[in-house]
């Protein structure tokens, strides 16, 4: 019962910060130093309002974050900008921002949720090769697809694991359509991405095995997490973001100790758990910072900001582990 109690102060804090982020229709990093939110981000909106449908906390604010997504989805495209980029569309970023908008549709039933999710799906589909891959971006001004220096900046370009997170959307599609095309979008995606390069640095990892296991590709996940992600895993849970690097990317930390733990490393998801809650504690805020150092304070080698995706990847780390308690 006290680890239980204790646990709920956690959430509590966690998803403190994440109602606190939302704001003005998005979703927003803490800039610790100059102590003011910033990056106002379309994706991560998504993922909150995923999150917080799971928990059926569907608040005011949940409901004007999916509306303000629908005002900035082109229409004629159905894809959706980044933060401060509205002259792409992301290919990635429109996929979590599905997942948010079919999540609601489950909820409230609202077509308007599930018009737009479809419509996103099929930029998806558009942004596809046959034989899988996705190109990640698109120049609204040029209407054309982007190959160039810019694509290939992001963790390895389009080849990269990374875009396989895209299966998940294609998964809600089928959820919530039976559409026999989505299900069968979700396992060409797979093909085409369990055969992708591993990636060191653990936030795009973690986005590249979560794709898979929405594929139900546990074999290939197992083989990486025994061979590749447990090895890495120090007694405290900390996880350096590459092999070399002196701080974590948390967010990636806890995406693999979520792994872990729906791959039956409940142990090993527990000292990750604990890794996270070590950061939470370095911050009045509630949220985790997006790099810390082994001892949970911020370092500040890329940025000093806390992130809502890492915050709500640890909320739902502490959830899950709640109920194997």
């Amino acid at each position: 019962m006290w680890e239980r109690g204790v646990m709920n102060l956690y959430i509590t804090r966690g998803e403190g910060f994440l109602k606190n982020c939302l704001f003005d229709g998005l979703a927003h990093s803490y800039n610790v130093t100059e102590r003011r939110y910033v990056k106002p981000y379309p994706e991560v909106t998504g993922y909150i309002i995923k999150y917080f449908c799971s928990q059926n906390q569907i608040t005011e604010s949940v409901i004007s974050a999916a509306d303000y997504l629908l005002g900035i989805q082109d229409p004629d495209y159905g894809g959706f900008p980044s933060f401060y980029q509205t002259e792409y569309l992301y290919a990635f970023d429109t996929a979590q921002i599905l997942t948010g908008l079919a999540a609601l549709h489950e909820k409230t039933r609202q077509e308007k949720y599930l018009n737009a999710a479809v419509h996103a799906g099929r930029f998806l589909v558009d942004m596809q090769a046959d034989e899988g891959g996705i190109v990640p971006i698109f120049d609204r001004q040029a209407r054309e697809k982007l190959l160039d220096a810019r694509t290939y900046r992001i963790w390895n370009g389009p080849l990269s694991g990374l875009m396989c997170k895209v299966t998940e959307a294609y998964a809600a599609l089928y959820r919530i359509t039976k559409d026999f095309q989505w299900s069968r979008l979700v396992q060409l995606t797979a093909d085409y991405y369990e055969k992708a390069a591993y990636i060191e640095c653990s936030h795009p990892l973690g986005y590249w095995l979560e794709g898979l296991i929405a594929a139900e590709r546990f074999h290939k996940v197992q083989t990486i997490m025994e061979e590749k992600v447990i090895p890495r895993v120090q007694e405290d849970g900390y996880i350096p973001y590459t092999h070399t690097s002196g701080y974590a990317y948390v967010s990636g930390t806890i995406q693999l100790g979520i792994l872990l733990c729906k791959l039956g490393y409940v142990d090993l998801a527990r000292q990750i758990r604990d890794y996270g809650r070590l950061v939470q504690a370095h911050s009045d805020s509630g949220g985790l910072f997006q790099y810390a150092r082994k001892d949970g304070s911020l370092d500040n080698t890329i940025h000093t900001e806390v992130n809502s995706w890492g915050t709500k990847y640890f909320c739902e780390l502490e959830r899950m582990l709640a109920e194997k308690a």
